[in-house]
């Protein structure tokens, strides 16, 4: 079994994901944490493998690290930490040698999405990224916005724009944009329902614990 504690178990994220997790028969959600929460007195007592966290970002970057240093292996879902936050994290999973995982988006449509972007990317110029989410998202551009650009920038070298909306009826959309004069070429990937995170939330859980350090999004796990 392997002992998972969720992070931001209060959100629609977390709330989703505690249930999920639990009805997996290889996974024991061994504890939770909400704001107030006395991080260290419940990773702790709870002794967990994995720590998934869905909290927000003020938290989060506190939270990764408290994890990774006590030999638990983080799963990051929370959006908006910035560089320095990833560097932190990647310093304590390097000094506990323990693996972890910072994912900007758990659907693996989104996932083949950037790969496929940056493999499309190598033979038609990329003309932009843009994307929508609900109005309750802090963060914009989104973590998996800025991921895909930075996917295309390794290839093209060259920065790509990223548009973004925030609308009271979406979920969650992006769109990237190929094209040459005469020609225009669109990925577009689209999350209807929240459950579609979640058979990448349980690849993340079943084999951060292999992993060799921090590692930024699915993609390797993928194959």
């Amino acid at each position: 079994m392997i002992r998972v504690v969720v992070a931001g178990a209060a959100g629609r994220m977390g709330r989703l994901a505690v249930s999920s997790l639990q009805a997996a028969a290889d996974v024991e959600v061994c504890g939770t944490l909400v704001r107030g929460s006395d991080a260290a007195a419940v990773l702790e007592l709870a002794r967990p493998d994995v720590l998934v966290d869905f909290s927000l970002a003020p938290a989060s970057r506190e939270l990764g690290p408290l994890a990774a240093e006590r030999g638990i292996s983080p799963v990051i879902g929370t959006s908006g930490l910035l560089t320095g936050d990833v560097a932190a994290l990647r310093a304590a999973c390097a000094r506990a040698r323990v693996g972890g995982l910072l994912v900007p988006n758990f659907s693996m449509g989104a996932v083949l999405q950037m790969r496929l972007a940056a493999e499309i990317a190598r033979h038609l110029p990329p003309l932009g990224i843009h994307e929508v989410h609900h109005t309750g998202k802090r963060d914009a551009p989104s973590g998996t916005a800025r991921a895909t650009a930075a996917a295309l920038a390794a290839v093209t070298g060259a920065e790509v724009p990223i548009t973004s909306e925030r609308l009271p009826h979406a979920l969650a959309e992006q769109t990237v944009d190929f094209g040459r004069p005469g020609e225009r070429l669109a990925l577009v990937h689209e999350i209807t329902d929240r459950a579609a995170y979640m058979p990448g939330l349980l690849l993340a859980v079943r084999r951060v614990r292999a992993l060799d350090g921090l590692h930024v999004g699915l993609d390797g796990l993928l194959g």
